[in-house]
């Protein structure tokens, strides 16, 4: 006699209805903006193409993970007296996705009630980063805040990104976030134009080369205003949401990307620190720490991605009473639904923060799959054992990275912070009176139970003990940055791009109409204005387009101005003046492409 009411309650649910709700409640609402807020809280609406919208995320993963909140939500209904609400989704004019939580739906107010902000420009399937894989991972953090409570503060300063090395918690938080849109793309049921994003290769192929010449620009000693950074706001999101994909499915960012000799021996050590946590790494390269590997969240990423797709576990279910409290039927249940709701018992029962933490609330909660989940951390960590060392916080006021990886030249420059235990070369040597073999020394020597416990590593002075004593000190006096705080300095960050682009350009003009001048006897003001042309022109293509950072970016400008300008003394039967013609527009576009070419 218990099938009928569970049969009952799954038919309920899957219709939208629940015990405490016994009227239409459907899985998504998409909403737009009134624009008004009302007590600190925006107003919203119901989005007029919301039912267009919703039957496109109402199938493949996002499906599942609606499904998954609303299990998630009566299984806390207990605990946090959650009623169970539609997942609300909307698109307004901030930038990227974030999750959000408490707003009024016009008149009735929803405290709490937490919704997924997206960009209202987003496509909805068919690229990397479109809605139906955004939606998930801002879904997924929603879920993760209810289940483990209001997320502590770490100690990264840095701003989050897929490589970048920040702290266990944020690495967790936007890991598990992340492994979401893995795993919209790879459903079998994902929209036929998101699931061929897998086997297509010349997205991969784009942001290898786009990488790779950056990582030349890195290495150059004249980077002023190179291609590749100066472009960086237009291209590393494209390239960062592949690696996502392809680079977190290879496990790529548990290996530390090759760094040179030049770029460690430099003062200033920020071109390695933006090398190192930019670029993805291979199986050539050398093993990360597995502190340093469960601060990033790229590998974080991948382990949840292992784990929920595994088909052991997905396919090891429990008892009926198991699924009752999430308001659900074994037979309901499929495979991948089942890998996580087993996922969020454990993370709330752990109240996990962490990946160390979710692993062993996992344990504990199911012991029969200690051994399954220990195969998975060993593939990801690579054979490294968990590290159970405490994090020792630093601040070193004397190297600074910019607020994001956005702002490559440093405009809103922040101080750098470190765990000792979860430490890099490139850490390390930030910090006055530490070379290469002291670095090493010191990161073999680890991990340390405190400070003192640096005592013992051979070479380090008096001196340098002070300097991690103040360095712990400035930890605990500094106020870590945050992404609102990020957001609020992007126009001065966009300032620094400007002014390098109009330094490039007026230098480029002046030089480059001098030089056509020079070869081509005319008036100061055709110069200038042709070598204005011919250097925006220069500028433009190797900042802007694909293939044109090299010699292309040069040939192009200068046959396009120059042929015709030819051509045209050709047909007026000035022989003596067509050649010059042709050369003039070359030499005038040879500065723009000398200060815009990574030289050394």
């Amino acid at each position: 006699m218990k099938v009928l009411p569970r049969l009952i309650l799954w038919l309920g649910l899957c219709c939208g209805f629940t015990f405490a709700q016994i009227k239409e409640n459907p899985l998504l609402v998409v909403l737009s903006d009134t624009g008004q807020v009302r007590e600190g809280l925006p107003v919203l609406k119901p989005h007029p193409e919301g039912r267009a919208i919703a039957e496109v995320l109402l199938k493949g993963f996002p499906l599942k993970m609606l499904r998954l909140y609303r299990y998630v939500q009566i299984y806390l209904n207990g605990s946090l007296n959650l009623r169970p609400e539609p997942a609300y989704l909307l698109f307004s004019s901030h930038q990227g996705g974030f999750p959000r939580f408490g707003f009024y739906l016009q008149d009735e107010l929803k405290k709490g009630t937490g919704y997924v902000d997206l960009f209202k420009t987003k496509r909805l399937t068919g690229h990397f980063s479109a809605v139906d894989q955004i939606f998930p991972h801002e879904l997924g953090h929603i879920i993760v805040r209810l289940l483990s409570g209001e997320p502590s503060p770490g100690g990264a300063n840095q701003m989050h990104a897929i490589a970048v090395r920040t702290d266990p918690r944020v690495a967790f938080q936007e890991g598990f976030g992340e492994h979401l849109q893995v795993m919209a793309v790879d459903d079998p049921e994902a929209d036929p134009s998101t699931h061929t994003l897998a086997s297509d290769h010349a997205q991969l192929r784009l942001a290898e080369r786009q990488l790779a010449l950056y990582r030349r620009e890195l290495q150059a000693y004249w980077s002023f205003a190179t291609p590749k950074k100066m472009g960086f706001l237009f291209w590393y999101s494209g390239a960062e949401q592949v690696l996502r994909y392809h680079a977190v499915k290879a496990n790529a960012f548990a290996y530390t990307p090759e760094i040179p000799s030049g770029l460690l021996d430099r003062r200033d050590p920020y071109a390695a620190y933006l090398l190192e946590n930019i670029m993805p790494g291979n199986s050539k390269s050398q093993q990360k720490s597995a502190s340093v590997m469960f601060s990033t969240e790229g590998c974080v990423s991948s382990l949840f991605y292992r784990w929920a797709s595994d088909h052991e576990i997905g396919s090891r279910f429990l008892d009926e009473s198991f699924y009752e409290r999430f308001g659900a039927v074994q037979s309901s249940i499929s495979p991948v639904e089942n890998a996580y709701l087993k996922l969020f018992h454990a993370i709330h029962a752990g109240r996990s923060q962490d990946t160390g933490s979710v692993i062993a609330a996992y344990k504990t909660a199911f012991p029969e799959e200690a051994q399954i989940v220990g195969r998975i951390v060993d593939s990801v960590l690579l054979g490294q054992p968990l590290s159970s060392a405490p994090a020792i916080w630093l601040a070193n006021p004397d190297f600074k990275t910019g607020t994001g990886l956005f702002d490559q030249f440093r405009a809103v420059p922040r101080v750098h912070t470190f765990d000792l235990n979860a430490a890099t070369l490139i850490d390390l040597l930030g910090v006055p009176g530490i070379d290469r073999a002291l670095a090493a020394r010191i990161l073999q020597a680890g991990p340390f139970s405190d400070l003192s416990s640096l005592e013992g590593v051979q070479g380090r002075g008096r001196p340098l003990m002070e300097r991690f004593k103040f360095m712990a000190q400035e930890m605990e006096r500094l106020k870590i940055g945050d992404e609102d705080s990020a957001l609020s300095s992007l126009p001065r960050v966009v300032v620094s791009y400007v002014w390098r682009a109009l330094v490039v350009l007026v230098v480029a003009s002046v030089s480059g109409g001098m030089f056509y001048r020079r070869v081509r006897r005319s008036g100061l003001s055709r110069s200038m204005t042709n070598g204005l042309a011919v250097s925006f022109a220069v500028v433009a293509l190797s900042w802007g387009v694909v293939g044109a950072e090299g010699f292309l970016g040069y040939l192009l400008p200068v046959l396009i101005f120059g042929l015709p300008s030819m051509l045209f003394q050709l047909a007026r039967r000035r022989w003596q003046l067509a050649f010059p013609e042709l050369l003039a527009w070359a030499v005038a576009a040879l500065p723009a492409k000398l200060l815009t070419y990574p030289w050394f």
